[in-house]
């Protein structure tokens, strides 16, 4: 099964909007495209997706081995931001998109083993990357293994 890549990071001393306005920059600057941003009352619900629908179906169909390039690939981005205590909390998931259902691709549905496989290192490194640029904005990531 698909296990995309997730991370739950505690940042003290700041807020939900705060945080919610850091990790929104982080993704636009690595490419994605912002699709809902709820508040529930006590957490921010907030979905994002890389990569073009048209592109993504044409180098995977077009191109020899093409579902195995990251062009031809697509990352969906949920996350939940919310106060515990004095810290803001980001628990967030990345995981290989399908636009027709809306959420992560189901196993062997759609997808081959090695395909699954490039698609769960795509979305750790796309993790790893807007982590990253949060880092570089002053929001204190700690190092990954």
């Amino acid at each position: 099964m698909t296990s995309g890549a997730t991370a739950q990071i505690a940042f003290p001393g700041r807020s939900v909007e705060d945080l919610l306005g850091g990790y929104e920059r982080a993704l636009v600057e690595a490419g994605f495209e912002i699709r809902k941003r709820d508040w529930t009352g006590q957490y921010f619900v907030h979905k994002a997706v890389l990569g073009s629908k048209a592109k993504a179906y044409v180098v995977s169909k077009v191109v020899p081995f093409g579902s195995l390039m990251r062009a031809g690939k697509r990352v969906g981005a949920e996350a939940q931001i919310y106060l515990w205590g004095d810290q803001a909390v980001l628990r967030v998931v990345f995981v290989p998109y399908m636009e027709l259902f809306d959420r992560s691709e189901i196993m062997f549905l759609s997808a081959g083993v090695f395909e699954k496989i490039t698609d769960d290192q795509y979305c750790v490194d796309k993790l790893h990357e807007v982590l990253g640029r949060m880092a570089a904005m002053g929001y204190p990531v700690p190092r990954t293994a």
